[in-house]
């Protein structure tokens, strides 16, 4: 422990790790303007099918967090509804993850927003 507090105080810039942390922002924005039927036969299958794809992809899911439990609506303030954790390979996956929302056409229903890392250093050395 007092090695990884030692290379804390001798901090220099931070190495870009060989897999990028990701933390994608999901927001539904025009979901809230379909109907049941279309989020049933179109919404959900296209979701389904793009976040499937992005499987093709040498990434790891590290996990999720759903805000519904407390929220209910739009994102508000927070900008977000659920957050997905990755490690990913490059910045080419992220834009390519991103894009396939754009692809096929469910940004019209959702908003994807990528932050870009890497682990913490005190919690995952």
């Amino acid at each position: 422990m007092n090695e990884v507090i030692a290379m804390a105080m001798e901090h220099g810039a931070p190495k870009i790790p060989e897999k990028l942390r990701v933390l994608i922002m999901f927001e539904s924005t025009g979901w809230f303007d379909t109907t049941p039927e279309e989020k049933k036969e179109h919404v959900l299958p296209a979701l389904n099918e793009v976040i499937t794809a992005w499987k093709q992809y040498a990434i790891t899911l590290l996990g999720t967090i759903d805000r519904d439990i407390l929220t209910a609506g739009h994102a508000g303030e927070k900008g977000f509804h659920a957050l997905f954790l990755y490690d990913v390979p490059d910045l080419q996956t992220v834009t390519n993850m991103t894009h396939a929302f754009r692809a096929t056409g469910l940004d019209r229903y959702f908003r994807l927003e990528a932050i870009i890392g890497r682990p913490f250093f005190l919690l995952e050395a």
